[in-house]
């Protein structure tokens, strides 16, 4: 290879190397683990990634040139996936939870709540979610870190999960008023309420 081909090569990689790293903040497809999904490691990686399919499989769109493949991955062997717009989803008992918030109280929206029997029972939908479509407003749910159970987001199930090793988080869910929600979001922070507090309170 010439010395100027060289340099062109070299001189467009740089320039594509942005635009490629601006397209996706969480490259999009499937992550086996939540570790995978910490170092940004999807596999298979794709352009794109989406669950169910009519056989209820994780499909992840690969790029083959000028054409696109999909691959078909099993639910029960990803921790979730990521889409092409960037959003992340968790599989947890058969249901799929949106993150929004990862952090080590995780919050997630979903028209399905876990299943019963001790976290082995199936995924059942939410009041109001029918064949039409989810739920019109979401329901929120959290887990202690990316890998703990999910439940319902409320001052009681956080209690539950947090009273013995942040009490001084747990005290400050009573102070919430009643026209104030733990899922309340702040714009300039980025933050939802429950957040806000979980943070000033340590965050452990």
């Amino acid at each position: 290879m010439s010395f100027a081909r060289w340099s062109l090569v070299v001189v467009g990689a740089l320039l594509a190397g942005p635009v490629s790293a601006q397209a996706f903040a969480i490259p999009p497809g499937a992550y086996r683990t939540a570790a995978a999904y910490h170092r940004r490691q999807p596999a298979p990686a794709g352009v794109d990634a989406f669950y169910p399919d009519k056989h209820g499989m994780v499909v992840v769109v690969v790029p083959r040139g000028s054409r696109t493949e999909k691959l078909r991955v099993a639910p029960d062997s990803v921790w979730g996936y990521v889409s092409s717009k960037g959003r992340t989803r968790r599989l947890y008992q058969g249901g799929e939870f949106q993150l929004e918030a990862a952090d080590t109280l995780a919050i997630y929206t979903s028209s399905v709540v876990p299943g019963g029997g001790g976290g082995s029972g199936p995924a059942v939908l939410t009041p109001g979610a029918n064949a039409m479509g989810p739920y019109s407003a979401p329901r929120y749910f959290f887990s202690r870190g990316l890998t703990g159970l999910i439940f319902p987001l409320t001052a009681r199930y956080l209690r539950e999960a947090y009273g013995a090793s942040n009490p001084i988080f747990v005290s400050s869910l009573s102070k919430i008023r009643p026209d104030q929600s733990l899922t309340d979001f702040d714009r300039k922070t980025g933050l939802f309420r429950v957040t806000r507090l979980y943070r000033e309170a340590g965050g452990r």
